[in-house]
């Protein structure tokens, strides 16, 4: 029998708990099931961002499930529907009988706009990146970034440096005879002078608007950063939310959205307090000193470690000239043949893509 998607209703509920329970059975790790609330199915609203979760069926049986992110979006110049679907699930983790229902919905997902994407994903040899790489996407990392803030706790907390013995002994000399520190104060050193304040605000304000114009231009594929699309991005009712503003000569000139959070024997970052730039965009000489900038007010905060993920080239140049170095990310972007082949259209697009942390569900690990 053909499977078949249907945006999850009440009536799904008795066929998705069974489907809960033969991946329980399979020994499914517990993330893996879909959602059970009726809150958590679909919630309609007048807000820019709309979620809807779908199911595939066949027959009466719920065979896998994901959920779609709907929002305002921009490409190549024009206004457009942009589609960020995540947390495919599908039952051929526990039976291969039914490993076509992930193709199924690599097929669904890549009809469904044409502005399609898939953020996240972990690693690009992990399954679901080698499914959409055989499957004609493009697949590649958002580069990573980070700037320690206080050099001792870094080398005592960070759990990369703790994995032998080896690493442990080196961290701690590093640590106790200050070459760590010495080391990274001349690496994390900014190439460059700021100028401008930056000031914490409650809300999103009409400036958002004025600098969304006049950046969006420069972005060959974005999520719309305008005030109205901002507020349900990073509502300020999330009180992790820090929204910071970048002034030169009173006239706001950039913006960077934040969190910043204390962890507590965290698997990466053990005790340390990260800093995590989810977001950011300011006129084009305003980026540097929006990125030395936050860092900065973030440090001030009691962070020990700032770290950002972004894909747009200009973006990616402005940290490094922040002082901050690269690392390895596993944070993946995922595109269609369809919008890659619009992208690369446009001179250098592929290098202007603006796609964070905060546009897909990574902002959860982070807080």
């Amino acid at each position: 029998m053909p499977l078949r998607f249907e945006v999850f209703g009440e009536q799904h509920l008795p066929a998705v708990v069974d489907f809960n329970q033969r991946l329980r059975t399979g020994n499914a790790a517990s993330e893996f099931l879909l959602p059970t609330a009726v809150k958590a199915i679909h919630i309609p609203s007048s807000d820019p961002i709309q979620w809807t979760s779908h199911v595939v069926l066949d027959g009466d049986f719920v065979r896998g499930g994901l959920l779609a992110m709907e929002q305002p979006g921009w490409l190549n110049g024009q206004p457009t529907r942009a589609l960020n679907f995540q947390s495919p699930l599908s039952e051929g983790i526990v039976n291969p009988k039914y490993s076509i229902v992930a193709m199924q919905m690599v097929k669904f997902m890549q009809k469904q706009a044409d502005a399609v994407f898939m953020v996240g994903m972990g690693a690009i040899d992990r399954p679901l990146p080698k499914l959409l790489i055989a499957s004609g996407w493009s697949v590649r990392p958002v580069p990573f970034f980070f700037r320690v803030s206080r050099a001792g706790k870094f080398l005592n907390e960070l759990q990369m440096l703790r994995t032998s013995s080896i690493k442990r002994i080196g961290a701690r000399v590093a640590r106790y005879s200050g070459l760590g520190a010495l080391a990274l104060l001349v690496k994390q050193h900014p190439k460059t002078v700021t100028d401008g304040t930056i000031r914490q605000v409650a809300e999103w304000g009409d400036w958002a608007n004025d600098i969304w114009e006049a950046c969006r231009g420069n972005c060959s594929f974005a999520v719309a950063r305008d005030r109205y699309t901002l507020e349900s991005l990073y509502p300020v009712s999330d009180r992790r939310t820090k929204i910071l503003l970048i002034e030169r000569g009173g006239q706001p000139v950039g913006w960077s959205v934040c969190f910043n959070a204390q962890q507590l024997n965290h698997h990466h970052f053990g005790n340390l307090q990260v800093g995590s730039i989810l977001d950011c965009l300011a006129l084009p000489d305003a980026m540097t000193s929006t990125a030395i900038l936050t860092d900065r007010e973030l440090a001030g905060q009691g962070a020990d470690l700032v770290l950002v993920n972004h894909s747009h080239a200009d973006w990616t140049e402005a940290f490094r000239r922040a002082g901050f170095l690269s690392g390895p990310s596993n944070y993946m972007l995922a595109m269609p043949k369809k919008l890659t082949e619009t992208v690369r259209s446009t001179l250098g697009g592929e290098d202007h893509i603006h796609v964070t942390r905060g546009d897909g569900d990574g902002r959860i690990h982070l807080a």
